[in-house]
This record gives structure tokens, sequence and C-alpha cells, in this order.
């Protein structure tokens, strides 16, 4: 979608710049301590203290530079003495950009190749009992963000959880296709950054009992492209064990456009390289000799999460041996309970750039082509203007109907249970005439609400009373998945539903999201979801 604004970008680039998953609050509490943990590398000291217990900038594999750069995470080499883990880890390279988050190349580039660290946080002390573990990937486009631009610490100790982020690849350095990475052992390649989550759960089966945690019992979690990367995970032999359920917030990897196999991925990687400056014979020796902040400028060629000109996870390779829709339909995936949600107004946040009519037009025509027009006639403009309506039919087409039909999928296999987050009082960091319309439950809103402290887009000292008690359910639901039977409160979906609509004015169960969305209209179209 073209719809990204300025604003986005510079939201962005703070998100980048702004770390709360640093915890100040911990590393300078009056009662700071240092503690220890001994990983299969080593020991690593973190820091205690304002009631929580934080490992940070902890490695789970190689830095991937040099002769690593595209090759598969390589295990860490052991090292002596007490490695620090009381700072962050570098964010992994990308460029901030208006066109570069959405892979259109450009931007400011950030971060570094050396990147490949994890964050655990905890409550302070021990436990006779190993605690239940949650583990979060992020999202951005697969162009930008870091584990670190969340703070759970919140989470992890009202809920008594041992909660862990993660950094992976991104941009072209994550999700490069070329044919001539087969003579490198990685196939067409296009799955680095995915096989970088693969390793980071890996690491933590092994490694998770030295921080209080429990390896048998995982939370996968993740929204926007860690959602999409959660649904491969899901879709590879090789997570088999490695957690115990999965919520994905705002994916809709059975969106058509998404799904790329690598050998197509891989189809349009000389033509990548030709833009870079290398033509010759070995272009992969070429690219590698690049500097990173170069490969990051460099606009996408293949299609991604956005379609053409973006990046993303691909299928039928080693990682993930076929498309995620076909093994999610024949049932051949990781079969653990699973809850799959989205927000209300998710294309909001994109659709400030859509003034008057003519622009909607032409944006409508350009994403949906031959089915533009119908898409027209199904969303007319209203008196709110042509910004509600494009968003209204990006939010459906995007996100809530990929993530219904994933829904009545996974649920002839694994237990399911479905939410929309509905709060258009959510709290976003600039004022509504600043951004130009009403966010409403934006993508990314629902956020501040599950982690209970404040990121980059919104402010939780501005969560009215009952605001505030929705975010405490949600934690509560989001850390008891699997540890608690819900009840009749949220009752698992059938077929089509009910989802649980999370509103501060109290939640409700809902049987009409497939009507309220126009699944019927996009289920039927050449841009529905793949089932």
């Amino acid at each position: 979608m073209r719809l990204l604004s300025l604003l986005f970008a510079s939201l962005l680039l703070a998100a980048c710049a702004t770390h709360p998953g640093k915890v100040d609050h911990v590393r300078f509490a009056p009662d700071a301590a240092r503690v220890l943990a001994t990983t299969e590398a080593g020991t690593v000291r973190g820091i205690e203290g304002a009631g929580v217990r934080a490992f940070l900038g902890v490695p789970f594999a190689q830095a991937p530079v040099g002769d690593l750069r595209w090759r598969a995470p390589q295990a860490l080499q052991p090292w002596d003495g007490m490695r620090d883990a009381t700072r962050l880890g570098s964010d992994c390279t990308q460029a901030i950009g208006r066109k570069a988050i959405l892979g259109g190349g450009g931007g400011l580039v950030v971060g570094s190749e050396n990147c490949l660290y994890l964050n655990i946080y905890a409550p302070a002390g021990t436990t006779a009992q190993p605690r239940p573990v949650m583990v979060y990937i992020p999202g951005g486009a697969f162009t930008i963000g870091s584990g670190a631009n969340y703070d759970p610490s919140r989470l992890a100790t009202e809920q008594g959880r041992v909660v862990v982020t993660l950094n992976y690849r991104l941009g072209a350095l994550g999700w490069l296709a070329h044919p001539q990475f087969q003579a490198l052992g990685e196939g067409f390649g296009g799955n680095f950054g995915l096989m970088d989550q693969q390793a980071a759960l890996q690491w933590v089966h092994r490694n998770i009992a030295a921080f209080g945690g429990d390896p048998a019992n995982v939370t996968l979690f993740a929204e926007s492209a860690g959602a999409w990367s959660a649904c491969y995970l899901m879709a590879s032999p090789r997570s088999e064990g490695l957690y115990q359920r999965v919520i994905l917030q705002s994916s809709g990897c059975l969106e058509p456009s998404s799904l790329v196999s690598a050998q197509d991925a891989a189809a349009s990687g000389p033509l990548f390289a030709e833009g870079l400056g290398c033509a010759g014979a070995d272009q992969v020796a070429c690219l590698k000799a690049l500097p990173a902040w170069r490969l990051s400028r460099a606009p996408s060629v293949r299609a991604g999460i956005n379609g053409p000109g973006s990046w993303g996870p691909v299928h039928t390779d080693a990682t993930v041996p076929e498309n995620p829709a076909l093994a999610i339909h024949e049932g051949r995936f990781t079969r653990v309970p699973v809850i799959v949600g989205t927000n209300l107004d998710e294309g909001r946040l994109f659709a400030n750039e859509v003034k008057d009519m003519d622009r909607y037009q032409k944006e409508t025509i350009w994403m949906y082509g031959d089915l533009g027009p119908r898409v027209l006639d199904r969303y007319p403009v209203g008196p709110d203007g042509p910004a509600y309506a494009i968003a209204a039919n990006f939010t459906d087409q995007r996100f809530a109907c990929p993530s219904q039909a994933l829904r009545r999928q996974l649920s002839r296999y694994v237990p399911v249970w479905g939410y929309e987050f509905a709060d258009r009082g959510a709290p976003f960091v600039l004022p509504d005439w600043l951004v130009g319309l009403d966010l409403g439950a934006y993508h990314a809103g629902e956020l501040a609400y599950v982690f209970g402290t404040s990121w980059v887009f919104a402010d939780v000292k501005r969560f009215t009373p009952e605001q505030k008690a929705l975010s405490e359910r949600m934690q509560s639901l989001w850390a008891g998945f699997g540890q608690r039977d819900f009840g009749p409160d949220w009752p698992r979906v059938e077929v089509s539903g009910p989802v649980r609509v999370f509103s501060p004015g109290g939640d409700r169960l809902d049987a009409d999201f497939f009507d309220r969305h126009h699944c019927d209209f996009w289920d039927g179209a050449p841009f529905g979801a793949v089932q």
C-alpha cells in the first residue's frame, strides 16, 4: 500500500531511536544489583531492581557478518568470564524513510549487522517452580524494528512470566533471495530473518531454564510482520516443540500477494544485484563486499508482505517446505492452540495521504486493478471522507478477512480463539488534528495494552481508568493463555466465530465479524485469502 505518510515514517524513526526495553527504571533503581545466569556459551551478568530481573543484549547466534552474511545463523562460540547483559545490543541494520519502510529504498540507515541478540525480563528473585515463558517477535514490515522497542517488564512482573524479545535480520540482509545462494548450501535464500527467529526460539528452548523459565511452557506472541513470521514458523517442521501456543496479532498471512515462493523471489535476485553494480559472474561475492548500509538502502525488486517491491519470508524451501496456506489447509503445521486477532481500524494508520476523491479512486485502482471499481462500489465515501473509506477496505482485505479465514482453517485441527481490538480511543502520541484523521483502533494500537507500558506510538499515562482495566484484562488473558480455561467469557472459534471484541466499556462476543468486514466480497475475489 502506498499510503504511508511522513508522519508514520518519523514515528518509526523514533521507534528505532527509542528503546523502552532498556528498562532504565530497573538499571538505575535504588535497589539495583547485579545477577548472574549461566548459558551454554558462558555466564551473563544482568541487573535486578524495582521488582524486575533483566538480561539485555544476550547473543543467541554469531554475528552474521563477513562470510556469514546471508547464511543461516551459526552457533555461538563459548566465552570466558562474565559477559555484560545490562545494556541492549544493537538493532539490526535498517533504513528509515517514507519509501524505505515499505521496501522502496533510500532512508536513513541505523543499526548494525552484529544484531542477533535477545532480551529477557522476569520478576525479581528466584522461584522453586519454573515460570511460563512468553517470546515476542516484533513487527515492522520486515524492514524496521527491534525487540528493544518494547518494555515487557510489567507484563513479566504482574503476570509472573519470563518474557523474551528478540531481533532478526531486516530488509535485504534478512530476506534477499538469489539463485547463487544455492552454492552456499542455503537454497535460494529469502528466509534468513525467519531462520534468526527460529534460532532464537531454539536458544530459548535450550537456555531459558537458567533464567527461571520453563522450556516446555512457551507462548509465542507476535504482531504485524512478527505475526506473519509466526504463521510461517507454524508451517516449518523445524519449529516442532519450540512453543506450546501462539498468539497472532494483526497477521494476514493468508493474504495472497504476500505468499511468495523462494524460487520466485530468487528470480529477481540478479536484478537486485545489478542495481547495486554487481553485474559479474559472482554476484553474491560482489554483494558481500558491499557495506551493509548500501544493501539496506537498496529498493526491493521482489514481492513480499506488501506485494511487489517489499520484503518478507518465503515458502517452498528448507525452512518452510510448502506454502503456509496449503500446509494449514492440510493440517501440516505445529498443532498448538492459537489466538488470532486484528484491530477494528488497522488501515487508518496508513491512510492520511488520501485527502480527496481523485486520490481515493487512483489508490484503489492501483491496489486492486480490475477489481478496483467493485471495491469503490463496496466502500463508498461517507461523510468522514475518503481516507476512512480506503482505510476500511485495506483493513478488511489485508487483515480482517485473512485472519477470519485463518481462524476457520486452524480450527479444523487445533483450539482457536479470535478477537478484535476495538478501542477507538486508544492513545496515540500525536493529536488527531496533526495526524489528519481519527486513528481509532489503529494498527499496533493494542500493543500498549498487551505490554501495559509506553512505546513510540502510545503513552500509557494517558489511559483512562477503563482503558487501564482493559489493558489489565488483555495482559491477564495473553499470559493466561494455555495456563487456565478462558471459560464462557471467551469461547473457542467454531468455524466462523465468535470473536471477543475488546473495548474499555466492557468486552463482548460477536458472531458478525465476517459480515461486518465484507468477507463475503473478499473471499470471492482475487485478493481474498488463500484457503
